[in-house]
């Protein structure tokens, strides 16, 4: 007796197999603590931008990274005009989510370096003067990311 229906039978079950993990992945009904998280992260994005707004940053971009990469959300990047402005941007979004929501930020870089970088967590936030901020070209970088217009637009 030979084992041929028996391998047939196998490799017509890991199809099946294949195919209900693809239509079920497909298919992912995120989880409510997926929900709350998003939305953590929605409302902590439009906190930073509303502060980027008042704080008169220039040329802000948001990107959605969430396809990209587990290390953030969404990243955004603007600019100073000036050291001293890049140091008022920086310091005014750390104060008001410090103030707002009790979120504090690892930071990295000071004005002087021309690129100050609020890490969130979930949100990331790049602020650079105008020559940094085209010398290291995050939005060419991160190209494949969507831009997120509605949060700019909310404020």
């Amino acid at each position: 007796m030979t084992d041929e229906p028996r391998s047939k039978a196998i490799a017509i079950s890991e199809n099946s197999l294949e195919a209900v993990e693809e239509v079920a992945e497909e298919a992912r009904v995120p989880s409510a603590r997926d929900l709350a998280q998003d939305e953590e992260s929605r409302r902590k994005l439009r906190e930073v931008c509303a502060v980027l707004e008042d704080q008169k940053a220039q040329d802000v971009v948001v990107l959605d990274v969430r396809e990209q990469t587990t290390v953030a959300d969404y990243f955004v990047i603007c600019n100073g005009t000036s050291a001293p402005h890049i140091r008022s941007i920086a310091e005014g979004v750390q104060d008001n989510l410090r103030e707002q929501a009790k979120w504090r930020a690892r930071a990295e870089g000071d004005a002087n370096s021309f690129w100050v970088i609020l890490d969130y967590g979930d949100v990331i936030l790049h602020v650079f003067d105008a020559p940094m901020r085209q010398f290291y070209d995050l939005e060419r970088l991160w190209a494949d990311a969507p831009t997120v217009e509605s949060e700019l637009e909310q404020l």
